[in-house]
């Protein structure tokens, strides 16, 4: 069925018109396809002649048509943070999905099966034995394909995964001599690293993470059971990480789009940017009653708020920085001198996170240069 562009945003007249950008209905996210294109082609030529495979994280974008995008440009799958990322993507037609968090209730783990029937080659990870003998018992009992586990690793970030190499032998071992079950490999996912700005010191724990992964795969291959494949590594470690030779696959995602805080972060040690903002959102003037600011029409609604403003990219005189002024409103604080802004008035940030602004929006504006080409879904905007 042909996707109704009317019915996700109020902006669909105007795809294909030219200037079409700039008459945006306000607040809007706009995706800058042009240079969405050429990061996934710089981070795609990076990872080939790294000898890398790269399964880009989806909790990023959370669209069919862009993980198929980075499929299409050579990536291996999408990862999915949530069995609901999960269905909306493998669902879609996306294939390679790795769902990077355990799965542990009953209903869960039936919908993880039924999907596990029709996606193709689907795989879960887990750090619990008791959810390791669930997950075998359930397929077991289905009957249907077997269901690839990674083991999570916990690589520092305290969240999931287990601590050392001799429980994740021991989880191995349950996933292996489980018939219904296909072991997939390792999982290391250092979080805390990501956003840590200075090169070395980001590149010590990168580095403390691939010597643990390799310690866990040689335990592994110690008890028979050598993991197929080592997976992790985000945007902030990517280029760490590959050279520390810890991970035979990345899942960084958010180099598709940046944003504020990863703007902040010496990605390769130079102090260069290989990739560049393609994620804005697009807002007005509403109020210009006062001569030191100006109230706009996108609050806290429609950005994440945690860490960093947003930075205005352009329609706002330079110096001019951008604060909250309530749910609906945010405020453009103007530097001394600066020419005055008016009612209508449009300009476009970038976003402090991408993953959570994009989660609190129902579909792109996707544009080339001033002109709206297409509108896409967020297909797994808060899909638990």
């Amino acid at each position: 069925m042909p996707l109704d562009l009317a019915a996700l945003s109020v902006n669909a007249h105007l795809v294909g018109q030219p200037g079409s950008r700039a008459a945006l209905s306000t607040p809007a996210l706009v995706l800058d396809l042009d240079i969405m294109e050429a990061n996934i082609a710089a981070m795609l030529s990076w990872t080939k002649a790294k000898g890398l495979r790269i399964r880009p994280h989806a909790k990023t974008h959370k669209s069919v048509t862009i993980a198929k995008m980075l499929v299409d440009a050579g990536a291996v799958g999408a990862c999915c943070a949530t069995l609901g990322e999960a269905e909306a993507l493998a669902g879609g037609g996306v294939p390679g999905v790795l769902i990077t968090s355990p799965v542990v209730q009953a209903a869960k783990i039936d919908r993880l099966l039924a999907l596990n029937e029709i996606a193709d080659d689907l795989a879960v990870v887990t750090d619990d034995p008791t959810n390791v003998a669930m997950l075998a018992a359930a397929a077991e009992a289905k009957g249907g394909k077997p269901l690839t586990v990674f083991i999570d690793n916990d690589v520092g970030a305290n969240r999931t995964g287990v601590p050392s190499a001799q429980q994740a032998t021991a989880l191995a071992r349950d996933i292996d001599a489980a018939p219904a079950l296909r072991f997939g490999g390792i999982q290391g996912y250092a979080g805390q690293l990501q956003h840590i700005v200075d090169f070395e010191e980001r590149k010590r724990g990168a580095e403390e993470v691939a010597r643990h992964m390799r310690q866990v795969e040689s335990a592994l291959k110690e008890a028979g059971i050598a993991p197929p494949l080592l997976t992790g590594g985000g945007t902030g470690t990517h280029a760490i990480e590959a050279d520390a030779d810890g991970l035979g696959e990345l899942q960084a995602g958010s180099f598709i789009v940046m944003d504020v805080d990863y703007n902040r972060v010496d990605l390769r040690g130079g102090g260069e940017r290989p990739f560049k903002d393609a994620l804005f959102l697009r807002t007005s003037v509403v109020s210009a009653q006062h001569e030191k600011f100006v109230t706009t029409d996108a609050g806290l609604k429609c950005f994440a708020t945690e860490g960093y403003m947003p930075v205005i990219a352009t329609g706002a005189p330079d110096g001019a920085t951008y604060g909250w002024s309530g749910d609906e409103h945010g405020r453009v604080t103007l530097p001394e001198g600066a020419a005055a802004l008016k009612i209508g008035d449009a300009m476009e940030c970038v976003t402090p996170h991408c993953d959570p602004t994009i989660n609190l929006h129902d579909c792109y504006h996707v544009c080339r240069g001033d002109v709206l080409v297409d509108i896409w879904p967020v297909d797994a905007r808060g899909k638990r």
